[in-house]
């Protein structure tokens, strides 16, 4: 390779509320390298590339020291994927003839499973073509879905978002003395580990009574009578709910089209929301309130986990350190060390066993009736959320009829 080559980041997949924080820490050491001249980030990800659409981010941008704390993405995103069918390969040789006019050495790919899966190929397509480079995937996911790490920055934010909202509406729950049912819809497509995030509610002040993940069939007699038995015996239940639970016909249960009808399920993921309203108020007279968490889980930075935004921007760095040191084909890793203290070391993994499989929520951590995680999980997610506030709880005697 060249003496001195440019360098370019990309942001890719959705957003996460920590995501900014590697993009900072990915070119903050690009800067300190002396194998980088200049520096490009990509507008809307690949397509950015594609189109020859780049900023130029060598010298300091303005007000970046608060990039780290600037949720969502700030280079944009996007949702189109490469065909692997076209016989003429055009967006591959546009990528290539991008990265050839900018002299485009390192290439650092912040994204999920599918966007480590994309660089994999793409970095396959560089190679035949004979263009040397350096290809590392600095890794995020809210859903937590990547193989071969501990957890994915984005996910400790999201998990706190998801604990300290579901606190707050469980207390609300509790305001009035009517029965009422609620339920949250949580992200994740086929893992559980943000509806699992809602155990550690509990831990900061009133947690769900019941809770649903991708992991295990969702039954919608079984639900139905899960909920009753809190009903009857509270007055009251509260279900988290991730939206990609499926029934034992392997459907999502947005696909149900008498309650989303006319709409494209392929544009509609999550939006569990209307269905298990209509499902609950076939079987129940009292107030139903449903609540969709919504991009917010994703996006929010107002209550970010402090170790995730840590994380976030030391894996960018690392994704450059590794790129100079010749590393290619690569992801950052981020290993939980052994002990009663937090601690997180960093690595690297192979792209292909990378996209072997994704990660799931083990099944050891959901009790044995199906609808609940155990406390084990809280060990995983507790230090990954951070320090949380807590609430004044009544202690006082309370004054009855039979006090008069």
């Amino acid at each position: 390779m060249e003496n001195k080559a440019n360098a370019l980041y990309i942001q890719s997949g959705g957003p996460t509320a920590v995501i900014n924080a590697s993009a900072y820490g990915a070119i903050r050491e690009c800067r300190k390298s002396a194998e980088i001249d200049r520096i490009y980030a990509s507008e809307h990800g690949i397509l950015g590339v594609i189109r020859n659409r780049l900023f130029d981010v060598t010298e300091t941008m303005e007000e970046e020291e608060r990039l780290p704390f600037t949720p969502s993405m700030i280079f944009g995103s996007c949702r189109y994927e490469i065909s692997e069918e076209d016989p003429d390969q055009k967006d591959y040789r546009a990528v290539l003839e991008t990265l050839k006019e900018r002299n485009i050495r390192y290439l650092f790919i912040n994204g999920g499973n599918g966007s480590a899966r994309a660089g994999l190929r793409l970095g396959k397509f560089l190679k035949s073509r004979g263009y040397e480079i350096r290809l590392i995937v600095i890794p995020k996911t809210v859903d937590n879905d990547i193989s071969c790490i501990d957890h994915a920055p984005g996910y400790p934010s999201a998990a706190r978002h998801v604990a300290l909202t579901v606190s707050e509406l469980a207390r609300d729950m509790m305001t009035y003395d009517t029965p009422l049912i609620m339920f949250a819809e949580v992200m994740g497509r086929n893992t559980g580990f943000l509806a699992a995030a809602a155990l550690a509610a509990g831990e900061i002040d009133r947690g769900p009574d019941l809770i649903y993940v991708p992991e295990v069939v969702f039954d919608r007699q079984n639900f139905i009578e899960d909920v009753g038995t809190v009903l009857k015996k509270k007055g009251k239940c509260f279900a988290v709910i991730a939206e990609g639970v499926k029934t034992a016909d392997g459907k999502f249960l947005f696909e149900d089209t008498s309650v989303n009808k006319g709409m494209d399920m392929q544009k509609n993921m999550g939006g569990v929301t209307p269905y298990v309203s209509g499902l609950l108020r076939q079987h129940f007279q009292c107030k139903i309130r449903g609540i969709d968490l919504g991009l917010m889980q994703r996006c929010g930075a107002h209550d970010v986990s402090e170790i995730d935004r840590k994380e976030a921007e030391e894996a960018g760095r690392q994704a450059v350190r590794a790129a100079v040191r010749g590393e290619t084909m690569k992801m950052v890793t981020i290993e939980r060390e052994n002990g009663k203290e937090y601690n997180a070391r960093y690595g690297l993994v192979n792209l292909e066993q990378v996209a072997e499989q994704d990660k799931s929520l083990s099944l050891s951590y959901v009790t044995e009736d199906r609808h609940y995680i155990k406390k084990e999980f809280l060990e995983y997610v507790m230090p990954l959320i951070g320090e949380c506030p807590r609430y004044t709880v009544l202690k006082t005697p309370y004054v009855g009829l039979d006090d008069r």
